[in-house]
């Protein structure tokens, strides 16, 4: 009698462990799908076009913000605070000045998929042309053996500006989801900029009309 229900308790045991087995893996692939799938995102979130071939990545991403040229450059460029609003980017620090508009930044991000998240360092050589491209390569190669893109900014109808993304890179260590790891940051990358943009702008167009009405008055 005591054999059949040490037996029984032992198969229940073994069910409970399959049954939580089975829903934390169902849960795994809901997560991954939302991530995969775009759901993970904001519905707005920036349309981006990346391609994972063994290792070596691109990635292309274009956006229409309705900004000035210098509040969508000062977002770009605002190299020191970049870590106050894009989300994932642990360190951003200017660490070379090398001529005009040509310096070294050392970054740290961390990308993220399922429940598992890892840290990439670059150490990156950046060229800028005012208002227009922002030039950059991985002279570190800590985590990458190339990893190279731009920035560019062009005027597309008055009051209206494209900014354009792209990035070239290869990991050195083969890792698991590590093509997963580096689409989730870049997404989250041009997501934030953009989200900054907008905010910076809405904040300086009240301003200008306080200053132009202050202006008026001051001229009657």
């Amino acid at each position: 009698m005591n054999l059949h229900k040490d037996g029984l308790a032992t198969n229940l045991r073994k069910n409970r462990a399959l049954l939580r087995k089975f829903f934390l893996y169902f849960f795994a692939l809901l997560v991954g799908a939302a991530l995969t799938g775009g759901m993970g995102f904001a519905a707005d979130g920036v349309p981006l076009d990346f391609k994972n071939n063994g290792g070596s990545y691109d990635a292309l991403a274009s956006f229409d913000v309705a900004a000035d040229s210098s509040v969508v450059w000062d977002v770009l460029t605002d190299y020191d605070h970049l870590t106050h609003f894009v989300t994932g980017l642990k360190r951003s620090r200017l660490e070379e000045y090398r001529g005009r508009s040509h310096f070294l930044l050392e970054q740290e991000f961390t990308g993220g998929f399922l429940f598992v998240s890892k840290r990439v360092r670059v150490r990156l050589d950046v060229h800028e042309t005012r208002c227009q491209t922002i030039l950059f390569e991985d002279m570190g190669h800590q985590d990458f053996a190339f990893y190279k893109g731009s920035w560019k900014i062009q005027s597309n109808s008055p009051g209206q500006l494209t900014v354009l993304y792209s990035l070239s890179a290869q990991q050195n260590l083969d890792e698991p989801f590590a093509g997963d790891y580096m689409k989730g940051s870049v997404q989250n990358l041009l997501d934030s900029v953009r989200r900054e943009m907008i905010r910076r702008q809405a904040i300086k167009r009240p301003a200008l009309a306080v200053l132009s009405k202050q202006e008026s008055l001051v001229s009657l």
